[in-house]
């Protein structure tokens, strides 16, 4: 910082918006006089390195964010004393605020408000983020729609146990999906609970789980029913299935999405809709008078989106494994960036003392494989299959079929020793009797596809060569399933290179990374992952 409080970087500061137990929101501008929000990171928690990592993945991931219905994240520092995130600024109250001096929204206000804060998490989502504090405070309601804020970045302090260097805790109980007040892992269904709770709180005014103490509130989000009576017919039982206890029971986003809009489009043409209608909705407006919830310009809003969502609608689609290109847009299901050994994957890496599988020190997952093991697998420890995650495939266990029917697995893959020759990749569909599809890339360049089916099998099509890889790596692999049949593709740095049908698919089942050596007693493979993310969209109808 430059003097004493009058700069951050570039920017100049103007004044102070809010403080939390993250960090201080500043009022600034850029050179050109551009105003901007930047949040500064409590000094205490810079100092923790593991604090640091986490940030910097983080906010790069923010950084990704489609702007739909989201303030954009335009600059972060990520290295240095001072750590700080620069966002677009966002005039206009946030809804808390809106609700408490104006009351509660009612029709079409609230259907909007519905609509903007699912297509915010179905864009930040599909980022791979999970915003981990969406409460009213984080939805700003500005002169051209609703935007939420502050997504993403409080997932570091998961870091230090989810409090603050003082004990407070991160997050807002109220809002906060029951699995996360237990302590496991943060997932995106932990966004869809508190899309729920806000929406109840906006129809209402108050929580849909009340209480005045810390361990009441606690108490009623972990055992008791929602109230909603107030939260109109047409509404409230989408957000009756968000508020499932059990994260596995809850709609996606883009389900939420899909719902709210009649299966209408994707995020950036309702994204676009909302914005219009809201714009023609509130034509002449100022920051004062930005949002009246019960005036009759919210119903043109509404009709106005329900009009053109009705237009978006679709005759038919283009399946996405026929398309050039990358990997599609889907809605991330299931994140683990290895930074903390809490996740549920097995092991810690540690050659020295004999384990050659895990979490190691510098945030990414290792598989070692030698002669006389020349094979390993890691399970994704996905929070909501039932299966016991192992390193190894465990016969015994049986998992639940609770995936989509269509996933995507992706993985950075990156070899850190490699003597004679040996293939790394993921593998989906894993079910209890060895049977699944394997996605790898060997050591000589080549991608390949097999199915394996009660242990043996082989590739599906003939290797793809991708030429030598050097660095690290980045695998991502679809098993789209309709009735019977698999699709099977593989894209390696965002190019496709394998793609094959199997007219004879093998289900549902579990996910992971595998290693694999020859064995011919001289081939050694030490392998880093990093950056898993599960990703699916549910069946179509």
């Amino acid at each position: 910082m430059s003097g004493e409080t009058s700069h951050i970087g570039r920017y100049r500061l103007v004044r102070v918006l809010g403080r939390g137990g993250m960090g201080t929101v500043h009022l600034a501008e850029d050179p050109s006089g551009q105003q901007v929000a930047i949040k500064v990171i409590n000094p205490e928690l810079s100092q923790h390195e593991q604090f640091r990592m986490r940030f910097r993945r983080e906010a790069d991931a923010a950084r990704r964010v489609r702007r739909f219905c989201t303030a954009a994240v335009l600059e972060a520092a990520l290295d240095g004393d001072q750590l700080y995130v620069v966002t677009e600024y966002v005039p206009g109250p946030n809804l808390e605020e809106a609700v408490r001096q104006s009351g509660p929204l009612r029709g079409s206000s609230l259907d909007a408000l519905a609509v903007s804060v699912a297509t915010a998490l179905t864009a930040i989502h599909g980022a791979g983020v999970v915003h981990r504090d969406l409460k009213p405070s984080n939805v700003l309601l500005s002169p051209v729609g609703p935007r939420v804020i502050d997504f993403g970045i409080a997932r570091a302090l998961d870091t230090l146990g989810g409090v603050t260097g003082t004990g407070e805790l991160i997050g807002t109980p109220r809002y906060m999906a029951p699995e996360v007040l237990r302590g496991e892992p943060v997932s995106p269904a932990c966004d869809v609970f508190s899309w729920g709770c806000l929406v109840a709180y906006a129809a209402s005014g108050r929580s849909p789980f009340p209480g005045d103490t810390l361990p009441a509130i606690v108490y009623q989000v972990l055992n008791t029913e929602p109230s909603l009576d107030e939260v109109e017919p047409g509404l409230r039982e989408l957000v009756r299935a968000a508020l499932h206890k059990n994260p596995a029971m809850r709609p996606t986003a883009q389900q939420l999405l899909d719902h709210l809009v009649g299966r209408a489009a994707g995020p950036e043409q309702v994204a676009h809709t909302v914005q219009v209608a809201w714009q023609q909705a509130t034509t002449p407006v100022t920051a004062a008078t930005s949002y009246a919830p019960r005036g009759p310009g919210r119903a043109k809003l509404i009709a106005g989106v329900s009009a053109a969502a009705a237009l978006l609608v679709t005759a038919g689609v283009v399946a996405w494994a026929l398309m050039p290109g990358g990997p599609p847009e889907m809605s991330v299901l299931y994140r683990e960036d290895f930074t903390q050994t809490s996740g549920g994957w097995n092991g810690r890496y540690d050659p020295s003392s004999g384990s050659s599988y895990g979490y190691r020190t510098d945030g990414t997952y290792g598989l070692d494989v030698e002669p006389n093991y020349e094979e390993r697998w890691a399970e994704a420890a996905i929070p909501f299959l039932t299966k016991t995650p192992t390193a190894t495939p465990d016969p015994s266990a049986t998992p639940t079929p609770m995936l989509p029917e269509t996933v995507l697995v992706a993985v950075t893959a990156e070899v850190k020793q490699v003597t004679g020759s040996g293939e790394y990749g993921v593998y989906c569909h894993a079910a209890d009797d060895d049977t699944y599809y394997e996605f790898g890339l060997d050591t000589a360049g080549n991608a390949r596809v097999r199915r394996i089916y009660n242990g043996s099998g082989g590739t599906m099509a003939e290797p793809a060569q991708v030429g030598e890889l050097k660095g690290k790596v980045r695998i991502e692999a679809a098993c789209e399933q309709t009735g019977k049949a698999v699709r099977l593709t593989l894209w390696v740095n965002g190019k496709k290179v394998v793609s094959v049908d199997d007219p004879n698919g093998i289900g549902n089942g579990s996910v992971g990374m595998f290693a694999r050596t020859p064995k011919d007693e001289k081939s050694v493979l030490k392998m880093a992952y990093d950056d898993f993310e599960l990703r699916g969209t549910p069946a179509q109808s």
